[in-house]
């Protein structure tokens, strides 16, 4: 539990304190970035689609030959544990995986890895950004499809990500967006991207190997439910310049309207119709699962 303010962390079975959670200099995550992550968010003390999160991990542990040793209802507990011991309610909380000492990577027997979990307050995105909308860049970096590692959340994937937000960041963007090597829409930096053309809901598919993100498949099935046309389509560049609305999603952010692409604007530069009732839907589901 947490003693003199520290953070309290869940680490490989037991809550300790902040200061108290190590990892030796020859963890692989350290080293080379081998380990994954999920970032999850927590609506009044109970995370949204939790299942979802710790699925997907579990599928890239094994795809990856990560031994998490900790299995997705203990996990669960876990992420409850965090939450309530830093007394938090609206949280972001993060799910680490680590392969483990370095020197294991060449086993081939897949040891335990390392689990920890951390929660934090939630820094959420101002509201005049819902309103108005985010202007985006477009990356300069490409999204390569062939890269195995692309589909999973792994930390060394990152350090490339977050170079491209920050270089849209200096454009005074709030994201950026990427295309594979065949210039085909691939999504940001750390988003899924959904364009509306038509009436129809349209989202890079999942064999250009692009993350697939929770909260896309929250949207997706929004779709469906709603009678909105709703899939997979490969896109260029004119299908976002030209589209009637532009959506981007992940799990803090929820669902976040596009205005711009740099100095193109979408449709009439604000949010869009369809926007606005998966923002609103969006929100209902997250009351109905939260409450």
């Amino acid at each position: 539990m947490r003693q003199n303010g520290e953070t309290a962390i869940w680490m490989d079975g037991e809550l300790v304190g902040r200061d108290e959670a190590r990892v030796p200099v020859s963890d692989s995550l350290f080293q080379h970035g081998f380990g994954l992550f999920e970032t999850i968010r927590a609506y009044g003390g109970s995370v949204f689609r939790l299942g979802d999160h710790l699925t997907r991990l579990a599928a890239s542990a094994e795809a990856l030959g990560i031994a998490v040793g900790v299995d997705g209802d203990a996990l669960g507990r876990a992420v409850a544990e965090v939450i309530e011991a830093n007394a938090l309610a609206d949280a972001r909380v993060r799910i680490t995986v680590s392969r483990g000492d370095l020197a294991q990577i060449v086993e081939q027997e897949a040891l335990p890895a390392t689990v920890v979990v951390t929660a934090g307050p939630l820094t959420a995105y101002p509201a005049e950004m819902y309103e108005h909308g985010l202007t985006v860049a477009v990356a300069d970096t490409r999204h390569n499809e062939t890269d195995p590692m692309l589909g999973h959340k792994v930390g060394g994937n990152y350090a490339s990500r977050l170079r491209v937000l920050r270089t849209a960041q200096l454009k005074h963007c709030g994201e950026g967006l990427m295309f594979t090597l065949n210039r085909r829409l691939a999504g940001g930096a750390i988003s899924n991207v959904f364009v509306v053309r038509g009436g129809s809901v349209l989202t890079p598919p999942l064999t250009l190997n692009i993350l697939p993100g929770v909260t896309r498949g929250v949207v997706r099935g929004l779709c469906e439910n709603a009678g909105l046309p709703c899939e997979e389509a490969e896109l260029a560049i004119d299908d976002l310049l030209d589209a009637d609305e532009v959506f981007l999603t992940n799990s803090i952010m929820e669902i976040m309207p596009v205005s711009a692409v740099e100095a193109k604007e979408i449709g009439a530069g604000q949010p869009g119709p369809i926007t606005r009732q998966l923002g609103e839907l969006y929100r209902k589901a997250v009351a109905a699962e939260c409450a």
